[in-house]
C-alpha cells in the first residue's frame, strides 16, 4: 500500500529566506525536561532532606509537566506557520504530518510503558498523552492567535469541570461507569497497559480533557511574534498575572473559607482528586488537573518561555549545551525512563560500579545528557527519537519542506 501523496505547496517566503531558529524555545524545553529529571531522580548536586532540595523538587513537581506541554503547543504553532497559519495544500500537509507525529508518539509511549509497567519504576509515561494532545489540536491549527486563545480559555473553563463530572459518574456507578467498562473491554491500550483512550483522556495522571488547554495556550502564544520585545513582555506580564491569580484564589479558598478544616490540606492529593465534593476543584495542587492548577502552571510556563528567549538571545554560546539538549528532549525523556527501569531492576548483589551509578544517577544523568546532547547535536543534528518521529511523518505525508527557522521539532 503506497502512502498518499499531497500536492506540494508553492514555496513560501519563509522557505526562501528562513529566519533563525528560536533557540529560546529549545532552552525552555531543557528547563522542562530538567525539571522532570530532578523529580524522578531527585535533585542533583544538593544533599537530600535539605530545605533547598525540597523547595526545588516542589517547584518542579507538576509544573515541569505543564511547561513541557505548553511548549508542545508553541512548537505546533511554529511548525504550522507561526503568525501565518498554513492553509490550503500546505495546511493539509502540515495537519497530516502532525497527525502522524501524534500517532507515532502514542506508539513510542506505549512501547516505553510496556517496559516501565512491569517494574517498580515510579514513572507515568507522558509521551502517550502528548500524542493524543497532538491529535486533539488538529482542528485548531488554522486558527490565529486570538481564536486559539479563545479556544484555550473555553477549554480550561469547561475541561476540568467536565473531567470531574465524568469521574464522579464513574465513581458512583453512573452512566459513565457503564460506558467505561464497555469501552475498556475492547480497548487494546487499556487491556495490555491500562493506557487506553479513556485512560489518556479522563482517568490518567495527565488527562487530555484538562491538559489540552495547555497545548492550546501554547498554540496561541506561538502564533504571536516571539521576536518582538513588546510581545515578549506582554506574554510575561500576562503569565505572572495568571499565575498569581490562580494560586492566590486557590489559597484564599482553602484558608479564608476554611476548606482546609472540611476537606483537609490541598497538598494531601497531588494527583486525581476525590469526587465526593466539588470544592476539590478549587485546589491548585500539582497533577490535580483543575482549572487553578492549569491556569497557574500555564502562566508560569509563559514567563519561563520569555526568560529563556532572552537568555538564548544574549548568552547563546554559554547556554549551547542546554539549548542543544533541549532540541532532543524526547530522546532524553525516553533515556531517563529506561534508566529508571534499570534502577528498579538493580539487584542488591550488583557490583560497585552499578551501585555507584545508582547512587549518583541524578548527577550522572544530568551531566551525561548535556554532554551527549551537545555532541550529538554538533555531529548528527536532530535527536534519535525526534528523527524517528520526523522521518515517519515525512514518509507518510510527503510535501514541501518546512522552514528551518520554525524551531519546531514536535
Amino acid at each position: 500500500m503506497t502512502a498518499p501523496r499531497y500536492p506540494a505547496a508553492p514555496p513560501s517566503p519563509a522557505l526562501k529566506g528562513a529566519r533563525p531558529r528560536l533557540e529560546g524555545v529549545d532552552l525552555a524545553r531543557w528547563v522542562a525536561i530538567a525539571g522532570m529529571l530532578l523529580v524522578h531522580f531527585s535533585v542533583p548536586f544538593i544533599p537530600e532532606n535539605t530545605v533547598t532540595a525540597w523547595l526545588t523538587h516542589q517547584a518542579a513537581w507538576g509544573r515541569s509537566t505543564i511547561l513541557f506541554t505548553f511548549l508542545a503547543g508553541v512548537s505546533l504553532a511554529l511548525a504550522s506557520g507561526a503568525r501565518e497559519p498554513h492553509r490550503g495544500s500546505r495546511g493539509h500537509v502540515t495537519s497530516g504530518r502532525i497527525a502522524v507525529r501524534g500517532v507515532v508518539l502514542m506508539l513510542i509511549g506505549w512501547a516505553l510503558t510496556s517496559v516501565v509497567a512491569p517494574t517498580e519504576a515510579a514513572l507515568t509515561v507522558i509521551i502517550t498523552y502528548y500524542g493524543l494532545y497532538f491529535l486533539l489540536t488538529l482542528p485548531f491549527l488554522r486558527l490565529d492567535a486570538r481564536w486559539s486563545a479563545a479556544v484555550a480559555v473555553t477549554s480550561v473553563i469547561v475541561g476540568p469541570q467536565l473531567l470531574f463530572a465524568l469521574r464522579r459518574s464513574n465513581d458512583v456507578g453512573g452512566w459513565f461507569f457503564e460506558f467505561t467498562q464497555a469501552w475498556n473491554r475492547s480497548s487494546p491500550g487499556h487491556v495490555l497497559l491500562e493506557q487506553g483512550l479513556l485512560d489518556l483522556a479522563v482517568y490518567g495522571l495527565y488527562p487530555a480533557l484538562s491538559y489540552v488547554a495547555v497545548v492550546l495556550a501554547g498554540l496561541a502564544v506561538g502564533r504571536l511574534d516571539l521576536r518582538s520585545h513588546t510581545v515578549r513582555l506582554g506574554i510575561a506580564a500576562l503569565g505572572l498575572l495568571l499565575n498569581s491569580v490562580a494560586y492566590r484564589a486557590s489559597w484564599h479558598a482553602w484558608v479564608s473559607y476554611r476548606l482546609v478544616e472540611e476537606l483537609g490540606p490541598r497538598e494531601e492529593y497531588q494527583g486525581p482528586l476525590p469526587t465526593d465534593d466539588a470544592r476539590w476543584l478549587l485546589s491548585s495542587a500539582s497533577h490535580t488537573a483543575t482549572t487553578p492548577e492549569i491556569v497557574g502552571g500555564t502562566g508560569l510556563a509563559m514567563t519561563v518561555l520569555v526568560v529563556c528567549l532572552y537568555l538564548a538571545d544574549h548568552l547563546p554560546r554559554l547556554l549551547r549545551p542546554f539549548i542543544a539538549t533541549g532540541t532532543m528532549s524526547l530522546t532524553v525523556y525516553v533515556a531517563h525512563g529506561l534508566a529508571m527501569v534499570w534502577q528498579a531492576n538493580l539487584d542488591h548483589t550488583a557490583g560497585v560500579p552499578a551501585r555507584w551509578l545508582d547512587g549518583t544517577m541524578p548527577e550522572v544523568f544530568m551531566v551525561g545528557s548535556l554532554v551527549f546532547g551537545l555532541a550529538w547535536h554538533k555531529i548528527v543534528g536532530r535527536g534519535p527519537v525526534e528523527a524517528l518521529v520526523s522521518t515517519a511523518s515525512r514518509t507518510v505525508v510527503p510535501g514541501a519542506r518546512p522552514s528551518r527557522g520554525s524551531g519546531a521539532d514536535t
